[in-house]
This record gives structure tokens, C-alpha cells and sequence, in this order.
């Protein structure tokens, strides 16, 4: 299949804010297209990351579009910068939709670790198009119809461990991702109100898209919970997460595939659970 590539493609005024764009459609024939966004512990990653992953040969083998984008770090900008990165991506790659061949009613988001919960956020908060700016980029709908997330965070908030979890650790970052003096501020209430705010599960409605979720830990369904043992690594990226973010989609009857080391990925999965979900 022929890919078009696009390299550093300036979407927004900062500086990391660039993305890649490898696309397979054209005006005859557009494609659906999928955003990437890269994990790192909103601190580190490249866009070139989705060059390795799963999700890339399947979608391009599938004649899926997809996008992978930088957005700015905590280190300089802490929340919502990275979440503010993602929604203009999804707006930026809809604006070009027309010139890259992709079908802007198609089109779904993805991310691994940190960035698989800027795009989960994203995914859950709907559009967040600014109908009446200046800037034709804000204009475009920020919605997506489906998402793939891969060691995803269901939330930013401390308090989403409670009942899961017995163990010592803390969230690594958080007095960066909230720009706090000490971390002892976590419960201040203006900051569990910034947790709401920055937590993808927060946003959770009938609206959310469908979902597809992937953990390399396993995860035991006759007691789920993070074991208290779990060094941060496991703890932060538990399939835990997809699983409370599970029973809230079954609750409403909408799409969600949980996959972990128990019950792994099939052949296909993630091109074919995209295409079904966009149609």
C-alpha cells in the first residue's frame, strides 16, 4: 500500500507541538485515520515511538490513516497543556482532512501511557470546539469515534486507587502535572478539584466512544485489584484501570475491549475493532 508522509507538521504556536502524519487515502478515496499520541510520563517520548507499535502496521495494513503527534511537557507546562496539545491535534488533523485524504467523520484517537490518557481524556470529554474563534484550527470538532489505548491511566486523581489498592505509592510526577509547591498539597481542595478535572474517568457519559484498552500486566477477575507489592511501573499502567473504566462503559451498554496478559490481543484486533467502530 502507498503512504504518503508528512514530517514535522507545525500544528500549534509551541514548540512541541509538531506531529507526523503517514496517510493512505487520497480526494477519491479517503480514509478513516487514527491519532497517536506517545507516552513518557508526560515528561519524555516522541511521535516516532508509533513507528514500533502494533497499531501502526495494523492500521496502515488496513488502509487506517495515522497521525502521531508531540505535545509539551510538565517539566514547562503542567496540566491542562498536554490535554490542550491533544484536543488541537484531533482539531488539526480534522482541519487537513480534506488535503490529507482522510474522511473527517472517521476519525479516532490512541496513546500509550500518558499519552494514551491525554487521549482518553480527550475522547471522554466530546467536542471541544470553539465555534466562534478566530482560528480556523478551534473551529473543527474536536470528537472522536473511537479510541485505543495501551498502558492507559484512567485517571490523574489519587483517590481513583482507593479499594484497588493498598499499596505505598503515589502517581510519580504529580507535583509536576499540577504545577503544586509539595507534593503534601495533593489534597488541598483545590487541587483534588484540579484531579477531577484532569482525570479521563471523570468525563465518563453516554457519549463516551467505544474503547479498546491493552495492559502488559495481568489481571486476576476473581479479585481485581492492583496487589499492594506492585513496584509504580505496574501500578500507574495495571489493567485495573481499563477494568473500573469498563464496568462504567458496560453499565451504558457502549463497546469496550479489555485485553492484558490473561486474555492477550488477537491477530488484527485493534485495525478490526477500529474499522467496526468507524464504520
Amino acid at each position: 500500500m502507498h503512504v504518503m508522509e508528512y514530517k514535522d507538521v507545525v500544528y500549534g504556536p509551541h514548540e512541541r507541538n509538531v506531529l507526523d502524519a503517514y496517510l493512505v487515502g487520497n480526494e477519491e478515496s479517503p480514509s478513516p485515520a487514527v491519532l497517536f499520541l506517545h507516552g513518557g510520563g508526560y515528561v519524555g517520548g516522541d511521535k516516532n515511538a508509533v513507528l514500533s507499535t502494533r497499531l501502526m502496521k495494523e492500521c496502515i495494513e488496513a488502509g487506517i490513516s495515522v497521525v502521531s503527534a508531540n505535545y509539551r511537557f510538565i517539566t514547562k507546562y503542567p496540566f491542562p497543556a498536554p490535554m490542550e496539545d491533544g484536543t488541537r491535534a484531533i482539531q488539526f488533523v480534522r482541519h487537513k482532512a480534506a488535503e490529507w485524504g482522510i474522511d473527517p467523520t472517521r476519525i479516532a484517537s490512541a496513546g500509550s501511557s500518558a499519552g494514551g490518557h491525554i487521549a482518553l481524556w480527550n475522547a471522554l470529554k466530546g467536542d471541544l470546539s470553539k465555534p466562534d474563534s478566530r482560528d480556523p484550527v478551534e473551529r473543527e470538532s474536536s470528537e472522536v469515534k473511537a479510541f485505543v489505548g495501551f498502558g492507559t491511566q484512567a485517571s490523574k486523581d489519587q483517590r481513583f486507587y482507593e479499594g484497588i489498592y493498598e499499596g505505598p505509592h503515589i502517581q510519580p510526577n504529580l507535583k509536576l502535572f499540577y504545577g503544586m509547591d509539595s507534593i503534601e498539597d495533593l489534597y488541598r481542595p483545590e487541587f483534588l478539584k484540579l484531579a477531577e478535572e484532569a482525570s479521563a474517568i471523570h468525563f465518563m457519559s453516554d457519549k463516551a466512544p467505544p474503547a479498546l484498552m491493552n495492559y502488559d500486566y495481568a489481571l486476576d477477575l476473581d479479585h481485581p485489584r492492583i496487589p499492594a507489592e506492585a513496584p509504580v511501573g505496574e501500578v500507574i499502567h495495571h489493567p485495573m484501570h481499563g477494568y473500573v473504566l469498563k464496568r462504567k462503559y458496560d453499565e451504558l451498554g457502549i463497546p469496550f475491549v479489555l485485553r492484558h496478559v490473561g486474555d492477550p490481543l488477537r491477530s488484527g484486533e485493534i485495525a478490526g475493532f477500529l474499522l467496526d467502530s468507524l464504520g
